[in-house]
């Protein structure tokens, strides 16, 4: 079964951090085309079919995935039997937030979510998942930087960010003398203008520093580097890979080092959580 693990040895041992040497779609926009080639580099890392052919990639995938998203809904990809999976391209690592758009940041991605399509909910039989943020830093087509960190290490629980949603609806709800209208927005007001020609839709944009800022202190040691990567997995989570043992017999035979790190619990910062922090650079 694919999973983080299956993801980093891939990624190890593919010597190419070329990320646009092959994507599923021709994008004339250069930014969005760093972010398709970027989210198509990844999602091969998981289905191990890095540098493979487009037949053996789509059968592979086919292997690895339950779900492959799309641009309008969370999440761009859900594992069989295993994590959801949001991808995340970035250009710098100074003061760089992700941009989540209407998607507020999630510890765990539920079934009754309702940004999540139906294709996404009925892919396999699933209450509850995981969630697995991999943000990548590309410059001029490469790859330099390599995040991956779960929602529960990350984010605080959905009703913190959804009180706020509901908050700024319930305000626009209290508004006189304007038009409102039924969206899965956050607020739409209709015939703003005199004419009634003209309409307000009120959407979020939800932002969240970036895993390079928020964890840098757990790898400020490692400085000149070419490619470096990252993985935050908490440990109660890694214990339970199938393919640990001979993930931490690949790490010792290629340089990647594995240490027990604890970090502020998101929900309760008092509290701390057990995790592995994998390192991997040259």
């Amino acid at each position: 079964m694919a999973n983080i693990l299956t993801a980093i040895k891939s990624i190890v041992e593919n010597s190419s951090l070329n990320i646009a040497e092959k994507s599923d779609e021709i994008i004339h926009n250069r930014a969005n085309h760093m972010g398709a080639a970027f989210e198509d580099y990844v999602k091969n890392a998981f289905a191990n079919c890095l540098g493979q052919s487009e037949r053996e990639i789509k059968h592979a995938r086919s292997q690895a995935f339950s779900y492959l998203g799309n641009s309008k809904n969370p999440p761009d990809a859900m594992l069989k039997g295993g994590d959801a999976i949001e991808i995340k391209k970035i250009e710098s690592l100074i003061n760089s937030q992700l941009q989540l758009n209407s998607s507020y940041p999630k510890n765990k991605l539920y079934f009754g979510n309702p940004k999540i399509c139906n294709n996404c909910r009925t892919c396999e039989e699933w209450d509850e998942k995981d969630m697995l943020y991999v943000v990548g830093q590309v410059k001029k087509q490469e790859l330099h930087n390599l995040f991956f960190i779960y929602g529960d290490l990350y984010c605080d629980s959905h009703e913190v960010y959804e009180d706020v949603e509901n908050v700024i609806k319930e305000g626009l709800q209290s508004l006189e003398e304007v038009e409102l209208a039924e969206t899965n927005e956050l607020g739409r007001v209709n015939k703003v203008d005199h004419l009634g020609i003209s309409d307000l839709r009120i959407r979020g944009m939800w932002l969240i520093k970036s895993p390079f800022l928020q964890f840098g202190y757990l790898t400020e040691d490692t400085n000149e580097y070419t490619f470096k990567l990252v993985a935050l997995i908490p440990e109660s989570k890694y214990s339970n890979f199938e393919n640990v043992n001979e993930f931490e017999n690949f790490c010792k035979d290629n340089g990647i080092s594995i240490s027990d790190e604890e970090i502020e619990n998101p929900q309760n910062p008092a509290n701390l959580i057990n995790t592995k922090l994998i390192i991997y650079h040259y």
